[in-house]
Parts: structure tokens; C-alpha cells; sequence
């Protein structure tokens, strides 16, 4: 082969290359916070079904781990992808951020219904209805978050601004009832075990709601970036 045919070829093939790049960069990849966004939902509304009517079913406790793992699944899938992007909209970084950011969310989640399995809870009390209530109306946000991220350029509007406040506002909500709950259990509850357990769990439930204002913080801060 001449050195002007090798030449011919290696251009074709960088080319080819940037073709298949470009190609790439037509993924809406907004969609894939949606997405990201709707698993951590499933999870938590599969966690407040468990837990409904007082008793605690521990085979949907259970199926919940399968939820986390479709979560994992999904981060590593947008890693591939995103890593192969010749453009995207916003910073690789930024989006890996958000991702890992919604992905735990999920991961609290299961933290949470792993805990309850391993502590053989059976019953549920108010204290954890109220945040479960709570936990679900945030993970509701931070999925309409998400679609208002993606509509942003085309419509943009005060959505987002508005799903900021509103996720900061149930994160309030969820540090009052975690406050009132802590000091219940150490006026009411006379068994060193149950305050242990509980205390955990309401820990856990509390973080999971500062998991999801976590990512509304990145979404704010990139919003002030990018403005």
C-alpha cells in the first residue's frame, strides 16, 4: 500500500470515528437523570407499600434490593455511554455528579430496608409513616426535577427554581419530624433495643431525604453556572 493510500485510510477512519461519536451525542441525556430519577421513585414508593397497614412485609422489603441493583445498573450503563460522547450538553463531570447523586438516593433507600430486615422490624409507628410520606413526596420532585432539566431549553420557565425550593422545603419538613421523633423515643419507649433500632432507622430515613436535596444543590449550582 503507497503511503498516500495508508494516508487516505487512517483519515477515513479518524473520520468514521467522529461520525460514530456524533452519532452518539444524539442521546437526550437528560433522559437518563428521568430515568435515574424514576428507579429511585419505584424504590421508595416499594418501600412505603412494605411498610403501609402498620405491618411490615419482608418479601417486598426484600424486592427492593432488586430495585438498587436496577439503579447500579443503570449508572454504569450512563458511565459507558457518557464516557464514548464526543459532545454533551453539560460537563461529563457534572453529569456523573448528578447520576451518582440521584443513584444515592436509591442506595439510602435500601440502606433503610435493609436495616428493617436485619432488625426484624414487624410493625411500623407514626414516626416512620411521617417520613416515609415525606421520603416519597421528594423522590416525586426530584423527578419532576429532572423532566423540568430537560424541558429547560426549550421551555424555559420557573420549574426548577420552584422544585428547589419545594425539595428544600420537605428536607425541613423531614429534619422537624426527625426532632420530634428522636425526643418521642426517649420519653416514651422504655426498651434500650427499640430506642437503638428506631433511632437508626429514623437516622437513615432522615438521610435519605439529604441525599435527594443533595442533588437538587447540584442542579442549583449548575443552573448559577451556566447563567
Amino acid at each position: 500500500m503507497s503511503n498516500k493510500t495508508e494516508k487516505n485510510s487512517n483519515e477515513k477512519t479518524i473520520l468514521q470515528k467522529i461520525i460514530n461519536k456524533l452519532g452518539k451525542s444524539s442521546i437526550n441525556y437528560f433522559d437518563l437523570f428521568i430515568d435515574g430519577a424514576a428507579i429511585s421513585l419505584e424504590a421508595a414508593k416499594s418501600l412505603k407499600a412494605a411498610m403501609e397497614d402498620e405491618e411490615i412485609k419482608q418479601d417486598e422489603i426484600k424486592y427492593i434490593k432488586e430495585i438498587e441493583h436496577k439503579g447500579d445498573k443503570h449508572v454504569h450503563e450512563a458511565q459507558r455511554i457518557i464516557e464514548a460522547a464526543f459532545i454533551t450538553p453539560i460537563d461529563q463531570s457534572d453529569i456523573m455528579e448528578i447520576l451518582k447523586g440521584i443513584e444515592s438516593v436509591t442506595d439510602s433507600i435500601d440502606d433503610v430496608a435493609n436495616h428493617i430486615y436485619i432488625m426484624k422490624f414487624t410493625k411500623v409507628d407514626q414516626c416512620m409513616s411521617r417520613f416515609l410520606d415525606i421520603m416519597v413526596s421528594s423522590c416525586e420532585k426530584m423527578y419532576e426535577l429532572m423532566v423540568a432539566l430537560r424541558n429547560f431549553q426549550k421551555k424555559p420557565g420557573k420549574d426548577i427554581n420552584r422544585l428547589i425550593i419545594e425539595i428544600n422545603a420537605l428536607e425541613e419538613d423531614g429534619d422537624k419530624v426527625y426532632s420530634e421523633c428522636m425526643r418521642n423515643i426517649f420519653t416514651t419507649e422504655t426498651d434500650p433495643i427499640n430506642i437503638i433500632k428506631k433511632k437508626e432507622i429514623y437516622q437513615l430515613l432522615e438521610h435519605t431525604l439529604d441525599c435527594v436535596e443533595d442533588v437538587a444543590d447540584v442542579i442549583e449550582k449548575l443552573m448559577i453556572a451556566k447563567t
